[in-house]
């Protein structure tokens, strides 16, 4: 059985973040939920018990991330595993009218914050020469169509700064690894005023995901487990890899949208 660790994840009120903080939880870890949603990380403190804590904690600011890894090491004399969940959607329309401003905004929320959290997670973590850190990027990352543009690059770049990273840190006996959702039945979306982006939403779930192998959208657990496995002793020997977890939407078109002639060289499938 791995030892039980000491887990900040960040957006860990809601959606996948919620999902991590629950199920690291069921498996005897201490979880810090760092949100800038007080009152749904504080309810889910008090319904985990005294393993957790919530604490506030913007992504956008250094000295959040630079407060929260002092606090894990304050009250659970270390930190072994950093989640950098927390995400938007992020600014929505064509390139040649996208503000500068909203643009940054996007960016700091989406890339930046995970820049800054594993500056400050390895500063904890070196010392013990021991720890994991998962960051939640995106299908999106990977193929185009999926996301917004400052969404699909961003995501883009936290895998490769995953990556990046892993090389270095790995020789202070930390694992850098990624999880990257498909289409996920989160609140990242509820906060979207975009008509465009809400109508893309229902037809997402009005279609069953026709256009993926499987019909239909994951539930936050399902990331989460992904995240826990990558978080844990099981994967020790996992460094530098971009998990993708999404149904399998990057494999390529559905077997029920072959053409028919590929279906005549696998009778049993018709």
């Amino acid at each position: 059985m791995s030892e039980r660790k000491v887990c900040l994840v960040t957006g860990g009120a809601s959606g996948i973040g919620e999902a991590c903080v629950r199920a690291f939880a069921a498996r005897g870890d201490s979880v810090i939920i760092g949100d800038i949603q007080d009152a749904k990380a504080a309810a889910i403190a008090q319904d985990l018990g005294a393993q957790s804590l919530a604490l506030h904690l913007d992504v956008r600011e250094e000295r959040d991330f630079e407060d929260a890894c002092r606090i894990a090491q304050e009250r659970y004399g270390r930190l072994d595993v950093l989640v950098n969940n927390a995400a938007i959607v992020g600014t929505i329309g064509p390139i040649a009218s996208l503000p500068v401003a909203d643009w940054d905004a996007s960016q700091n929320v989406i890339l930046r914050s995970v820049f800054l959290g594993m500056k400050h997670a390895a500063r904890a973590m070196t010392p013990r020469q021991s720890g994991a850190i998962v960051n939640i990027a995106s299908a999106a990352g990977m193929i185009s169509g999926y996301g917004p543009h400052i969404y699909n690059a961003c995501k883009a770049a936290v895998i490769q700064l995953t990556k990046s990273v892993s090389l270095e840190l790995v020789e202070q006996g930390i694992r850098v690894n990624a999880v990257c959702p498909g289409n996920v039945e989160t609140p990242i979306h509820t906060g979207v005023t975009d008509d465009r982006w809400k109508a893309r939403m229902r037809k997402i779930r009005a279609d069953h995901h026709e256009d993926q192998a499987m019909p239909r959208m994951a539930q936050p657990a399902e990331i989460a487990a992904a995240v826990c496995w990558l978080a844990s002793d099981e994967s020790s020997y996992v460094n530098g890899h971009a998990l993708i977890v999404d149904g399998g939407m990057l494999a390529g078109r559905p077997w029920r949208q072959q053409p028919g002639f590929l279906r005549e060289f696998h009778p049993t499938r018709r």
